[in-house]
């Protein structure tokens, strides 16, 4: 693992000093500037310029340490108050970075995920007309393994409680480039102190299994 860079700011209270902390995403040092465009719509921009982002009063990294909860001894993301329904949360922070699928390859792209903090922005077929390589498709997303902002805290919502509270949605930055955001889902909202909690998805599961 190379060193880690300084942070971008002050984290938040009980961040983990492994963990660079971002205020803005960045781009991998081997993200073409072909795809650049296609983070922005419409796509006119050709540099990577998204705004700093501070880090939300309504929400802490906090330790969890409640016995059978799936990440006790490990962190967690809650509200610090009442958090409505259909309300974002925070924007999800990391590296953006691309893979590029040959037309005529077995492999999933699934299978070429390792990171547990690895989220999809955009996919691109071969024949879209976007698509700057031909006879491969395109995957572009943003991981959070070794530099991030809180949102990389948010816990799956299995065995923790009956369903989720929140979910990940693509979104749009002040810059208009594009991001992966949580919101809470619409309806009673997150209550002050609750556990923030999303769900993985079942392919996420489904790839760590035995």
């Amino acid at each position: 693992m190379p060193p880690r860079q300084a942070h971008e700011a002050a984290p938040p209270p009980h961040w983990p000093e492994a963990i660079t902390y971002l205020t803005r995403p960045r781009l991998s040092a081997t993200f073409p500037p072909s795809l650049i465009p296609l983070l922005y719509y419409p796509a006119t921009n050709t540099k990577f310029t998204p705004r700093p982002i501070t880090h939300p009063a309504h929400v802490v990294v906090k330790n969890i340490s409640t016995p059978g909860h799936p990440a006790n001894g490990q962190l967690g993301l809650f509200a610090k108050r009442k958090i409505q329904g259909g309300e974002m949360i925070i924007p999800y922070l990391g590296v953006i970075h691309h893979t590029l699928i040959p037309v005529d390859s077995e492999v999933k792209e699934e299978e070429e995920d390792e990171s547990d903090y690895d989220l999809s922005l955009l996919r691109l077929s071969h024949a879209d007309p976007r698509n700057p390589f031909p006879g491969h498709h395109i995957s572009i997303g943003i991981d959070a393994a070794i530099m991030g902002n809180a949102g990389r805290f948010v816990n799956d919502f299995r065995g923790i409680g009956m369903a989720p509270n929140a979910e990940f949605k693509l979104g749009r930055g002040e810059g208009g480039e594009l991001r992966m955001e949580i919101w809470a889902l619409k309806g009673k909202g997150i209550g002050k102190g609750d556990e923030i909690m999303v769900s993985y998805g079942k392919s996420w599961w489904g790839a760590r299994k035995g």
